[in-house]
C-alpha cells in the first residue's frame, strides 16, 4: 500500500498552547517571577499574587488581580522552606480558567478577569 498524498505534518499539542497561553510575559515582563505571596480570598472571590521587582532587592512591583474566582484548587508539590522566597514557574491559561505554577506549589482556578497593578514602594 503506498500513499500518494502527504498530510501537512501535524503540531504538537503544547506547542499550540505555548504560543499564547503563557501569561508571564504579558502581566511581568520586567520582573523576576519572585513573589510576596498569593492570596485568596473565598467570599471575595478573588486571587492576588504580588511579584517582588528583582531577587536581590524583593520590593513589591505588580500585582495581579483575578477576579469573580471559582473553582480554586491548590496541591503542594514541595513544603515552603522557611526564608525561602516563593518563584511562579508559569501562569497558563488553560480550560478557560488559569493554572499557576510555583516552585512548592499548583494553583488551578476560574476567573472572569484579570487586571495588573503597578505597586508603588
Amino acid at each position: 500500500y503506498a500513499c500518494t498524498k502527504r498530510s501537512p505534518p501535524l503540531r504538537p499539542l503544547w506547542a499550540a498552547l505555548c504560543d499564547h497561553m503563557n501569561l508571564l510575559e504579558k502581566y511581568i515582563p520586567d520582573f523576576s517571577g519572585h513573589i510576596e505571596g498569593i492570596y485568596y480570598d473565598l467570599a471575595g472571590e478573588s486571587v492576588e499574587i504580588v511579584f517582588y521587582d528583582e531577587p536581590e532587592e524583593f520590593n513589591p512591583k505588580v500585582k495581579l488581580v483575578f477576579s469573580g474566582v471559582c473553582g480554586y484548587q491548590e496541591a503542594e508539590i514541595e513544603e515552603i522552606e522557611e526564608d525561602c522566597v516563593e518563584l511562579v514557574i508559569g501562569l497558563d491559561e488553560v480550560a478557560g480558567g488559569y493554572c499557576l505554577h510555583t516552585n512548592s506549589r499548583e494553583i488551578n482556578f476560574k476567573a472572569k478577569s484579570v487586571l495588573s497593578i503597578s505597586v508603588s514602594t
